[in-house]
């Protein structure tokens, strides 16, 4: 069932991203959004894009190496595939930290996305970009994700848990790292898109 749940989601999400590309490819913005701040500094710029780029490497590579016995439809994860999970998944975490720290002040909800998230009327605010709002969410679901995938891992290294708990924890870790993969995905997509709205305007 979970073969199917990550089969289904990796689906959904090249559909998803397919789907937009053509729309956006298709059609013409009737009302320009609200851009973000131009940063001007080449320092900044250039720490975001390693730091990004440092993100992409590890979680693509902790996704190859978790999911590709599920997909294989192996019975479990194991030998030269789980140590190669575990050694990634430590630069995974450090990159994910970077990440978030570099994200998180930009992923801030600012109260005239409130006011559209929640159909607040009367503010006098400019249009929201959707790209962006849907970024600053995905961001936030990723991170939340990345806690309990990253704890689950690391407290089934100590011998604090039964089997039965261990077999809890790895269940908790699948759904977590499931989430935490298609909302990273999804945020990064949506940062290109909303880079790529600001320079067309």
């Amino acid at each position: 069932m979970y073969r199917t749940a990550v089969i289904g989601v990796f689906a959904a999400l090249s559909f998803l991203i397919a789907g937009d590309l053509a729309r956006r490819f298709r059609l013409h913005r009737v009302r320009r959004p609200v851009r973000e701040a131009d940063r001007t500094d080449w320092f900044p710029g250039l720490l975001r894009l390693c730091v990004n780029l440092a993100g992409a490497v590890c979680l693509a590579a902790v996704t190859v190496t978790g999911f590709a016995a599920v997909l294989a439809n192996t019975p479990a994860l194991g030998g030269y595939l789980l140590m190669a999970h575990v050694t990634t998944a430590g630069g995974f975490a450090g990159a994910a930290l970077a990440v978030a720290v570099i994200w998180i002040w930009r992923n801030r909800f600012t109260h005239a996305e409130c006011e559209r998230l929640t159909g607040g009327k009367g503010s006098s605010a400019p249009p929201v970009s959707g790209t962006i709002l849907l970024r600053k969410t995905f961001f936030w679901i990723a991170l939340a994700s990345t806690i309990p995938t990253l704890a689950t891992a690391l407290l089934a290294m100590f011998p604090l848990v039964s089997p039965a708990q261990q077999q809890v924890l790895l269940q908790i870790h699948r759904i977590s790292a499931l989430s935490m993969v298609a909302c990273s995905v999804l945020f990064a997509y949506c940062a290109l898109a909303a880079e790529w709205e600001h320079r067309g305007n």
